[in-house]
């Protein structure tokens, strides 16, 4: 099964954004893709923010539940 990598900004619950590149194994809108040689963005803990163990799955939730308002946006919104 083919992975693609979607733009995503996961807000922390102390207000922190990161903008995040998380693969999922659907097709998605070009608005949503990352760029191919984009890094996935995040480590362990970064900027203070402990982020899901699952951010995969979060990311398919996002997709199935608000696809057309996250193409508009061009990004997931993904609250950890």
């Amino acid at each position: 099964m083919t992975k693609h990598r979607v733009r995503a900004m996961v807000v922390c619950r102390r207000g922190h954004e990161h903008e995040v590149c998380i693969q999922v194994s659907r097709e998605v809108h070009p608005n949503l893709r990352c760029l191919p040689d984009a890094s996935p963005g995040f480590g362990p803990g970064g900027g203070g923010c402990v982020l899901p163990h699952n951010l995969d799955e979060l990311a398919q939730r996002e997709l199935r539940d608000h696809y057309q308002e996250s193409v508009r946006r061009g990004w997931l919104l993904i609250a950890a």
